[in-house]
């Protein structure tokens, strides 16, 4: 175990889970997940398309939601479930990019390509499909992170719009809130969303470099990174999350990171990932394979593999 001591916290490596897959036991670029009920894991995977010069519809595979639970240690994660599919018949996806999960258990997906939301059940059945492409009230143009509030309404980034969105479950626009540009409360093809403790929103202003704190009727609070490789600074971030205690995690996506900053917006601390051992799918498929626990042997720099890609 790998443990990380600064700023008063206490960070403890546990361990990793997945690997390469379609379907069932791994992910095909996963891109965004949310967290359930217990220690289940709800994980988007983008997919991609499987022959080079040929229709994304007839030949895209891999996209979909799948369902895990992460376990306490290493061989403790199981594969649950998985629904949807490659393509943009209903309940198909082609560029799924967000996921949100509301308290009756329906997960609910957005799609930049398709420019909708798709709603499944508990148990993976399509219940609903809305959203239309255009710049208007309630319309889409490359939808990606998604969050859901105490009252279930939905915060959704309409990222080439460089704006969020406020709906009900339904699919009804409640809001719109953000323009294009760089200045304080403006947004430059965002992309990654959350809610604190408080139900303040922060936004990933992804070619702006920076996380932007909002009330959630849109009122600008406060903003913290800037363009760069060093201490604190950010490379076209894509995701953030906040912790019980107010503590920013942001996905530093150019740099291949984790950047982690106060309440206060304070940096404190980055993680570059500590994967020193293979998954437990990846060692199913490795054990089976003697020339490939050969090559193994063979990787001059084993911290290429331990580190965030």
């Amino acid at each position: 175990m790998v443990t990380q001591l600064v700023a008063g916290r206490i960070y403890d490596f546990s361990h990793a889970m997945g690997r390469g897959a379609a379907s069932g036991m791994g992910f095909s670029t996963g891109n965004a997940m949310v967290v359930g009920e217990g220690d289940d894991l709800y994980i988007l995977s983008r997919g991609g398309e499987a022959v080079t010069g040929v229709a994304w519809n007839r030949t895209a595979r891999g996209a979909r939601v799948g369902k895990f639970t992460v376990g306490a240690a290493a061989g403790d994660e199981e594969y649950i479930d998985e629904w949807g599919e490659s393509g943009d018949a209903p309940g198909e996806l082609i560029w799924p990019a967000g996921i949100a999960l509301d308290r009756q258990g329906n997960t609910y997906v957005t799609d930049e390509w398709l420019n909708r939301v798709s709603v499944f059940a508990k148990d993976g059945s399509l219940t609903g499909i809305w959203g239309t492409p255009g710049d208007g009230d309630g319309e889409f143009k490359g939808p990606s992170g998604i969050v859901i509030d105490a009252e279930d309404n939905l915060y959704i980034v309409d990222t080439q719009n460089h704006r969020v969105q406020k709906y009900t479950t339904g699919g009804q626009i409640l809001s719109t809130w953000g323009r294009q540009g760089s200045g304080e409360g403006q947004l430059d093809s965002p992309w990654g969303i959350t809610i604190d403790h408080e139900g303040l929103i922060y936004v990933v202003d992804h070619k702006n470099h920076r996380v932007q704190k909002f009330t959630p009727e849109g009122q600008f609070l406060a903003q913290f990174g800037s363009y760069g490789t060093g201490r604190g600074e950010l490379n076209h971030p894509s995701d953030v999350t906040v912790d019980p205690d107010g503590d920013v995690y942001v996905c530093d996506w150019g740099n291949n990171r984790v950047q982690v900053y106060g309440p206060d917006g304070k940096f404190f601390t980055s993680f570059v990932g500590d994967a020193r051992e293979l998954t437990k799918w990846s060692q199913m498929i490795v054990q089976t394979n003697p020339e490939a626990m050969k090559r193994r042997r063979e990787i001059r720099d084993p911290q290429l593999e331990w580190r965030l890609a």
